[in-house]
């Protein structure tokens, strides 16, 4: 061995075909790697197989078909009984708190909403205000001619009412031949001015049945409303000052 002559030396382990420290597994590894995140990122954006309904995009088969059908049909009827119950509901409804004569509610939902109007009451100002209009032609009448006269002279008194009130006022049956309107603003003053001019207004109008003219007026009640009262007070009050006054 010549000592002067300068020998390579080599790395234990590496082969004398490659240089040292290169290591034939990692490009391998580095391209399948690559090939695995290319794979994934077409997967990513690849045409999902199912859509976001559940359904297949490629089409429904004719098995599925047949029970997304039998379903339908299922449903359907079921949705009809539904409209008709939500109807009659609604018509049950109305029948209870309807007067059923007259376009208006009847005592019940009356007082109901007199009720809810003196347990709030802290939250109006100025304070509210419970009038009773009594019609005594409707009453005699009823005597002298029969009900269905009376019933007409009701409708007229509702209307002339419903003309002059304020649209957050509120109309109902008291029963009988007597009306109640809530007013939402009922300081005495007011209360005297719509008292007044629903007292022209009836006095401005005639009813006339079978060929007959009747002056139509009413007596009219009011009492402000006081929020230790229940819906019975407030109508006894009313009650009370309508009959203190006299006609017209």
């Amino acid at each position: 061995m010549d000592v002067n002559k300068a020998e390579t030396i080599q790395t234990v382990g590496d082969p004398p075909h490659r240089k040292p420290g290169h290591n034939p597994g990692k490009g391998a590894r580095d391209h399948a790697d690559e090939d695995a995140n290319s794979d994934n990122r077409e997967a990513s954006h690849a045409t999902p197989a199912v859509a976001l309904d559940g359904l297949p995009l490629e089409g429904l088969t004719p098995d599925v078909q047949r029970i997304i059908d039998a379903l339908a049909a299922q449903i359907e009827p079921m949705r009809i009984e539904a409209e008709q119950a939500k109807a009659q509901a609604a018509r049950y409804h109305e029948l209870a708190t309807r007067h059923p004569i007259l376009s208006v509610p009847n005592r019940r939902e009356f007082e109901r909403e007199l009720q809810h109007v003196i347990d709030h009451l802290d939250s109006l100002s100025p304070s509210a205000a419970l009038m009773i209009v009594h019609p005594p032609l409707a009453e005699s009448l009823r005597s002298d001619v029969g009900r269905d006269a009376a019933d007409a002279v009701m409708a007229s008194v509702v209307e002339i009412i419903t003309e002059g009130i304020h649209p957050t006022d509120t109309v109902g049956s008291l029963c009988g031949y007597d009306l109640g309107i809530i007013l939402l603003n009922g300081d005495p003053e007011s209360v005297a001015l719509r008292t007044e001019s629903l007292h022209r207004r009836f006095q401005a109008r005639a009813f006339n049945w079978q060929g007959k003219s009747y002056p139509l007026d009413a007596r009219i009640g009011a009492a402000i409303l006081h929020p230790d009262w229940q819906a019975g007070d407030a109508i006894a009050a009313a009650d009370r000052h309508l009959l203190s006054r006299p006609l017209g």
